[in-house]
């Protein structure tokens, strides 16, 4: 079979791989440039590549979307079958003394005797993970001389050695965190210096120790482990746990605040809305959204969405977006708030502060009585809120029936939201509302908890605005080609809520929220994916496409930080909630009687005073949402497991007043 040269071949519609961390991997090419393709995986992961990654290709294969994973496999178990053939020590002493480098092909088709596309792939992945015999040179391999090659040789022996000694801390980390050892100070001293190290800088934290922490606790994040061994030798690092353990830089470079506290927005049209209302938890600082609602003709509403216009504060480039692009997102831990931009910014000029004139970016919506969208304007402008209102007001406003002008208003607001909700959940939005939460330690080590009901009246009005504001600037921007980055989620098959929804810069259907064209623009003072895209939207309102900041190139490399950092964070905030959560329930209820709802037909409950789920044991057949009470049977805050020990049923009405 001959070779296949990548060069200038049409790859679109080809099987092809391409280069990543040292291994090829295949993908079926979507489409294609001079100098990218569109590719999607076999997990179905869409992902666009500088076309120099490509280095092999099957135009012999017949591959769609359809067959991909089955041929994905298929040529999976073929290079498998390959590769234990290969023997680069045997290859090196048939080339090496040709005193000359070799292309991949060449060298296939002396060990193989062909140069078939697997043959080749199998070749290149072999000599690109290769240390010891062939040094690269672009996509050339030069056999190294006889006397480097028993040099390297012997380095590999120590490193042998080395790993023998890594072996041993690995055996000492994962004995302190068992309680099997508990080294005396002297010989736990050169460990103990040794995690701080790797705690205080995330920038230069040991890959070997990285590997052995993960290998020692594989259920903990590395930074976990180290900072759980730590506490057990009795050398604690000062600090909020979760903020070391992340490596969360806190503090604002100087040039950063300073360009905060002197950012002047330029001039906004004054809105004409004067009674728009923020709805937010009491201890909220960052505002970044208020509504307001006018009664139309035949039963429709006009709703006015005003998102903190935080583009008009944040230059692109300047000393802050840089900061807030290498944060990509608040994070909000039990034990600290670590903010994108300076409070300067984010709690004082851009945060929607009632009585104060603030600029926003207006999604100006008119809906019929049924909830379709009649029509909607988008435009920056000067607001000032009218009123700040609590979770807890909005609901008991709504729940009232008040004839008071503002708690109308609200109501109003809140029987559109519900048809909206029940337009998407008809569509097939999967819509989960599940308590949460809330959880504060403060600096004395005491935890307060409290539960948010994401179900209740106002945080699903403030949800559903905010869902049909993010849908109406997608939709703008994708029948005006304003190229932006979209949320979709297929729904081609499988379980949605299994679906991960992953971003794009072409506006597909979001299956999960239900609406043709998706994409998060309502959180800028929170998410820096949400502050570039809402710079793109008032650019292409102001100056016209002919001036946006963004080309899709640069969105596609704020779509690769953006999106490891959320997931990082995200994950990050999950195991400091359930730590403290479960630290609480260690210190304060063990042994008590819990109420409890059951989930999963009885293999797990949720604690009804804490939102906090655990398996559950001893329950006799019991189906789910049923009141049990429980006790902790076991709780390990570290490693985040909490069992519980099923006590008695409880009736429909026991504690109903809740």
């Amino acid at each position: 079979m001959k070779t296949v040269v990548i060069g200038h071949l049409r790859l679109a519609g080809l099987l092809i791989e391409f280069l990543d961390d040292g291994r090829m991997r295949p993908a079926l090419v979507l489409r294609e440039t001079d100098r990218q393709v569109a590719v999607v995986e076999a997990g179905r992961r869409e992902r666009t590549l500088s076309r120099a990654l490509v280095l092999n290709a099957y135009p012999d294969r017949t591959v769609n979307r359809g067959n991909l994973a089955a041929e994905v496999a298929r040529l999976e178990a073929e290079r498998t079958a390959l590769a234990v053939e290969i023997d680069l020590g045997l290859l090196w002493e048939i080339v090496q003394e040709q005193n000359r480098s070799f292309t991949a092909e060449e060298l296939s088709e002396l060990f193989f005797g062909r140069r078939a596309p697997v043959d080749v792939s199998v070749m290149i992945e072999a000599l690109l993970n290769d240390r010891l015999y062939f040094v690269r040179r672009h996509m050339e391999f030069l056999p190294r001389p006889a006397e480097q090659v028993e040099r390297l040789r012997v380095q590999q022996d120590k490193t042998r050695l080395r790993s023998e000694a890594n072996r041993r801390t690995r055996s000492l980390l994962e004995g302190i965190l068992a309680g099997r050892i508990a080294p005396a100070v002297e010989e736990a001293a050169p460990l103990v210096a040794e995690l701080k190290a790797f705690l205080e800088n995330p920038f230069t934290r040991s890959k070997d120790l990285e590997a052995m922490l993960a290998a020692a606790a594989p259920e903990l994040l590395p930074g976990e482990a180290a900072f759980e061994i730590l506490e057990r030798l009795g050398s604690a690092m000062d600090g909020p746990r979760y903020v070391i353990i992340g490596g969360i830089r806190t503090k604002f470079p100087s040039r950063a605040l300073a360009e905060a506290a002197a950012a002047a927005p330029p001039a906004r049209p004054q809105s004409d809305d004067s009674s728009a209302v923020t709805i937010d938890d009491d201890d909220t600082v960052e505002i970044d959204d208020a509504l307001s609602c006018e009664p139309l003709a035949d039963d429709g509403l006009r709703v006015r969405v005003h998102i903190a216009l935080v583009a008009d504060f944040v230059a692109r480039g300047g000393a802050v977006d840089r900061e807030a692009a290498a944060r990509a997102t608040t994070i909000y831990l039990p034990e600290a708030t670590i903010r994108m931009l300076p409070d300067a910014i984010a709690c004082e000029s851009a945060s929607l502060i009632a009585g104060v004139e603030r600029h926003v970016l207006t999604t100006d919506l008119r809906l019929s009585a049924a909830g379709d969208l009649v029509g909607y304007a988008i435009y920056p402008s000067q607001l000032k809120v009218s009123q700040r209102l609590s979770y807890e007001r909005a609901d008991a406003w709504i729940a009232a029936e008040s004839a008071h002008p503002e708690a109308l208003k609200v109501r109003r607001l809140y029987e559109m939201a519900q048809r909206l909700r029940e337009r998407r959940r008809a569509a097939g939005a999967v819509i989960v509302s599940r308590r949460e939460p809330k959880v504060k330690v403060a600096a004395d080590g005491s935890i307060e908890i409290s539960v948010i009901d994401n179900a209740s009246a106002s945080r699903m009005l403030v949800a559903e605005f905010m869902v049909l504001s993010n849908h109406v600037l997608a939709r703008h921007a994708a029948n005006n080609r304003i190229p932006i980055i979209y949320r979709v989620q297929p729904s081609g098959g499988g379980d949605l809520a299994t679906l991960r929804p992953r971003l794009s810069i072409y506006p597909e259907y979001h299956a999960g929220i239900g609406l043709d064209c998706y994409a998060q623009i309502s959180s800028p003072i929170r998410r820096y994916m949400d502050l570039v895209l809402q710079r793109q939207i008032v650019a292409a309102l102001t100056d016209g496409k002919a001036k946006l900041p963004y080309e899709a190139d640069e969105l596609l490399t704020v779509i690769a930080n953006a999106e490891a950092s959320e997931a990082a964070s995200k994950d990050l905030e999950r195991r400091a909630k359930r730590y403290w959560t479960l630290r609480f329930l260690e210190r304060e209820c063990l042994g008590a009687p819990l109420q409890a709802i059951v989930t999963r037909d009885g293999a797990s409950a949720e604690l009804f005073d804490y939102a906090v789920r655990g398996t559950l044991h001893g329950a006799p057949n019991i189906s789910s949402q049923a009141r049990i009470l429980a006790q902790i049977g076991n709780i390990d805050p570290v490693r985040g497991v909490l069992s519980l020990e099923y006590l008695s049923t409880l009736g429909r009405d026991t504690d109903g007043d809740r």
